[in-house]
């Protein structure tokens, strides 16, 4: 027998020591489409910190997992980048000052990463159905957020790797 207890309290503290990386990290992006990001990733990440905990709550209660169909069915779409650019047409440029951001989009990235991993291995070995279903769930969750990082990160680098030496 697993012990999800302490899976779930692990998993627990991960959305929020993420939900923490997103907020304490915000305010250190030149652009305010990388802050707004961090700010939505912090609120989505206690989404899944509060979820957790009412799973590990049920499973206290009843030694059951009680999984709620509509969370798992709900699809984190998060195109942040895409929708703020387009509605205030935002222009991007790079200079020295953005290395910070390219740094810490680096960490983010690898940090869902993780997460993803950690979720698929809790998947993967889980004798419960019901908690695979969920932990497969919130490997998807944090599949995107990784794609989501690792997508901007490698768009600004690119950028960055782009710009004339020298100004």
């Amino acid at each position: 027998m697993q012990n999800y207890e302490s899976i779930l309290r692990y998993a627990m503290q991960m959305e929020l020591d993420g939900h923490n990386f997103y907020l304490e990290n915000k305010d250190k992006f030149i652009k305010t489409t990388s802050k707004k990001m961090f700010e939505e990733l912090a609120d989505i990440e206690m989404e899944h910190y509060e979820y957790l905990k009412s799973l590990l709550h049920t499973y206290l209660e009843t030694n059951t997992i009680k999984v709620d169909k509509d969370i798992l069915e709900k699809e984190e779409d998060i195109d942040i980048f895409k929708s703020r650019e387009e509605s205030e047409k935002i222009e991007y440029t790079l200079d020295q000052s953005d290395i910070p951001d390219l740094t810490i989009l680096r960490m983010a990235y690898l940090i869902e990463r993780d997460y993803k991993e950690f979720y698929e291995g809790v998947a993967e070995n889980a004798e419960d159905e019901e908690m695979k279903e969920v932990f497969t769930t919130l490997a998807k969750w944090e599949a995107g957020h990784e794609k989501l990082f690792k997508t901007e990160y490698n768009r600004l680098m690119k950028e960055y790797m782009n710009l004339p030496w020298g100004g």
